[in-house]
């Protein structure tokens, strides 16, 4: 019982990082656009993590946690909560790298993709253990 919970764990979290791999993929995708265009480092990272966040929300919901039986409105207050935090996490780590590595669209990739990189536990374990939780399933076993 205990093997098969921590299988279901690390077969969630491949789905996860699997959903987060595409979701900065597109992410970086539109922060180049945005920053090719000339906006403010700030500005493009701000815009692809809100694309970023939608394209998680339903994916992690739908996919990764199947939790279509919890209604939103109880999930989208707590991954908001969690997204905050944890967006706010890759926003300050991407800042410093950038700080650290200087001028150049390959050091802004670099410190987009460290920040992601970072913030990735926090998202994960938040997701899991309180926006997603499904409680019915836990009181079973």
């Amino acid at each position: 019982m205990i093997v098969k919970m921590k299988k279901e764990k690390i077969w969630k979290f491949i789905k996860f990082c699997f959903v987060g791999g595409t979701s900065a993929l597109l992410g970086l995708i539109f922060f180049n656009i945005f920053f090719w265009f000339g906006l403010d480092f700030v500005v493009c990272v701000l815009l692809s993590m809100s694309l970023s966040i939608i394209y998680n929300f339903s994916v992690n919901r739908n996919l990764t946690f199947k939790a279509r039986k919890i209604p939103i409105k109880k999930q989208v207050w707590k991954y908001g909560i969690v997204y905050f935090i944890s967006q706010g996490i890759n926003l300050l780590v991407s800042i410093l790298m950038r700080n650290l590595l200087g001028e150049g669209v390959l050091q802004a990739n670099m410190a987009v993709i460290t920040g992601i990189a970072v913030s990735i536990p926090f998202s994960f374990f938040g997701s899991l253990l309180w926006v997603f939780k499904n409680k019915s399933k836990h009181l079973n076993t």
